[in-house]
């Protein structure tokens, strides 16, 4: 049976080394914000966490195995941080409020969660977790309507409207995005 101090020294450890993990997921999801996935290297990864690039090789095997990482702590983050921030009973318009909100105030992290979504296009091992985010966002839907359509109709429109906001340079508008999450979400009177 492990002491009392082996067994600190040993969570102590654990705690260190997922903190050090948590840097690399972080210091990967910048490096794709701002080079794409292209630029992402153990080096590079490790160079922007501030950590030894044996710690990144340590932690994640393979390049695919750190984008895999990534991707679903962002989309779990993501997840968490809306689910603690906006009651399951708000609104269309505040969904809309709060989606748009995050988006304009971090695109940086909202391009590299798109990079990264698009990148799973060619690398199959990626797919899976890519996956995850329509996964949520239809599970979002879902809190205002069990129309498989307007499920899958938000989804599309959720990522559309982020890629065009992307490629405009331009913030989401609330109200616009309100107005078609209500169109979407809100069952024809």
């Amino acid at each position: 049976m492990p002491t009392e101090p082996a067994r600190a020294t040993a969570d102590g450890r654990r705690t260190r080394g997922q903190q050090t993990r948590r840097r690399l997921l972080d210091a990967a999801m910048r490096v794709v914000g701002r080079d794409g996935p292209e630029g992402v290297t153990h080096r590079a990864v490790a160079a922007e966490a501030g950590v030894a690039k044996s710690l990144a090789t340590y932690h994640f095997a393979t390049i695919d195995e750190l984008l895999v990482a990534a991707l679903v702590e962002c989309t779990e983050e993501y997840a968490q941080d809306l689910a603690e921030s906006l009651p399951d009973t708000a609104t269309p318009a505040e969904l809309a409020g709060y989606l748009a909100a995050s988006f304009n105030a971090d695109r940086e992290a909202w391009l590299g969660s798109y990079e990264l979504l698009l990148h799973a296009a060619r690398r199959p091992s990626l797919r899976e977790a890519a996956l995850a985010w329509s996964r949520w966002t239809a599970r979002l839907a879902r809190r205002y309507t069990d129309d498989p359509v307007a499920v899958d109709a938000f989804v599309s429109a959720l990522d559309g409207a982020g890629l065009l906001a992307l490629l405009s340079d331009r913030p989401i508008d609330a109200d616009r995005l309100a107005l078609l999450f209500d169109r979407l979400l809100t069952p024809p009177r």
